[in-house]
């Protein structure tokens, strides 16, 4: 998925590596300069997941996971 830095848009699609989990089991990660929220999944620090942005704020967005599609990519593998 090519963008420009910095956009970020509702209904996209976007690689996210998880650096951290918050109190509800969100995973959190990086897309260019958002703070992503990973809600509705079960992610795990470290690992890459395709998400698909739901919601977006000023500084940080909401995504869904894809893990069950094809997109799906665990340890820096695509898993197929």
């Amino acid at each position: 998925m090519e963008s420009k830095i910095g956009e970020l848009e509702v209904g996209q699609i976007y690689d996210l590596r998880v650096s951290a989990k918050n109190s509800q089991g969100e995973g959190i990660g990086r897309v260019n300069d958002f703070v992503v929220f990973v809600k509705n999944t079960k992610t795990r620090i470290g690992k890459r997941y395709r998400i698909k942005i739901t919601d977006k704020h000023k500084d940080f967005a909401y995504g869904e996971s894809l893990e069950n599609s094809k997109y799906f990519i665990g340890n820096g593998s695509l898993i197929v």
